[in-house]
């Protein structure tokens, strides 16, 4: 009997300390990571004005496998890296200032109910982090990642070598 209390204790305990996990933690150093891509979202673009100006896309080794592969490890995590797009000349676009960066985390256990992702934002120019992603993130980005990412995989991106 002793042993039985014990196990639904230790139980209860993993099922506490899963429903409050910490949020995904700021990505430091990803600007070292591999370069997956970049590009330009015009004012004219329907995501526009958030998304308006420049971007570059980041993956850890666990997240360059699985551009690789196909196959997405736990562990995978991809930064956006949004910028407003500096216009210096007639003919040219700069990188302006940060906007903010989302984050995509792969733990299928985790972020089960979107698809094995979990998604935030950090803002700037304080890297706050923007909890209305965290607590909607199924309908503010896994909805949309399930719907459009092509291959069924919620990665919009592709890696080109």
């Amino acid at each position: 009997m002793r042993r039985l209390v014990l196990l639904a204790i230790a139980i209860a305990a993993v099922g506490l300390a899963a429903a409050g996990e910490a949020p995904i933690a700021f990505p430091e150093g990803f600007r070292t990571w591999a370069h997956v891509s970049s590009g330009l979202f015009g004012p004219a673009n329907p995501a526009a004005p958030k998304y308006e100006g420049l971007h570059a896309i980041y993956a850890n080794p666990a997240a360059l496998e699985g551009y690789r592969t196909g196959k997405w490890p736990d562990g995978a995590v991809i930064v956006f890296d949004q910028w407003t797009a500096d216009k210096p000349g007639a003919d040219a676009l700069g990188q302006g200032q940060r906007k903010f960066i989302d984050v995509m985390v792969r733990d299928s256990r985790r972020y089960a109910a979107t698809g094995g992702w979990g998604y935030t934002e950090f803002a700037w120019p304080g890297r706050d982090r923007v909890t209305a992603i965290e607590d909607n993130a199924a309908k503010a980005c896994g909805g949309c990642h399930a719907a459009k990412a092509p291959g069924g995989d919620h990665v919009f991106s592709t890696f080109k070598d």
